[in-house]
């Protein structure tokens, strides 16, 4: 009953961690004006790319980010408890900072002048436009904080953090392949107010995380002592 709990509690938990961070609406925009050249088709299968990349990356993360803590010697608390402050430094400084153009000149000249976004799709796409160094914090933060002591519990809740993955990707392929008329419809008041709501939201998950791992932290000082 534990493991089925810790499976369902780990699917919102991966899902709202990561969504605001991927920004798939802001991301959206973006890369329209990346593939200006792309017809609605071309947008949609490299939305579908873009998207099982995300997946692959997040997912190898998830699972590798165990093997990468203790490869340097970091126990799982002290992830959830410096990850925590970090996913909510993040969420802070997106919910004051200025709304951004969509994209640079720079972005502008790049692949969009050929027509042709095959060699694109992995980077810059995927990494870093959709799936940035924020991304890679939040999901080896979401492998700490799904680490149990027995492996079936473990492996439970990964698997329900694997969902979440798989959710925050659908959302980020209907975003992407439906850019032009998220663009229109949202307008630049729409994008800031969904940024902001997403900015707070992740403040509010990097306290959870940083709170359970300080928890941990101070219930072993007896222990150490």
């Amino acid at each position: 009953m534990d493991d089925l709990s810790s499976l369902i509690k780990a699917i919102p938990m991966a899902f709202a961690a990561l969504l605001p961070v991927i920004n798939p609406i802001g991301t959206a925009v973006i890369l329209l004006a990346l593939t200006e050249r792309a017809d609605d088709a071309a947008r949609r299968r490299i939305a579908r790319q873009v998207s099982v990349n995300a997946v692959i990356l997040l997912a190898v993360t998830l699972v590798a980010g165990r093997a990468f803590l203790a490869l340097f010697g970091i126990s799982v608390p002290i992830v959830q408890f410096a990850g925590g402050i970090v996913l909510a430094a993040m969420g802070w400084a997106m919910l004051f900072q200025p709304d951004a153009p969509a994209a640079t000149e720079a972005q502008k000249s790049s692949p969009s002048e050929t027509g042709d976004y095959s060699g694109s799709i992995f980077y810059p796409f995927t990494f870093p436009l959709t799936i940035g160094p924020g991304c890679i914090a939040v999901a080896i933060t979401l492998s700490a904080h799904t680490s149990r002591e027995h492996p079936v519990a473990t492996a439970m809740a990964q698997i329900g953090a694997f969902i979440g993955i798989l959710l925050a990707a659908a959302v980020t392929y209907l975003c992407l392949a439906r850019a032009g008329d998220l663009a229109k419809r949202l307008g630049p008041s729409g994008l800031s107010v969904l940024t902001r709501l997403s900015a707070f939201v992740i403040v509010c998950l990097g306290a959870e995380i940083s709170w359970s791992g300080l928890k941990t932290l101070v219930a072993s000082l007896p222990a150490a002592g």
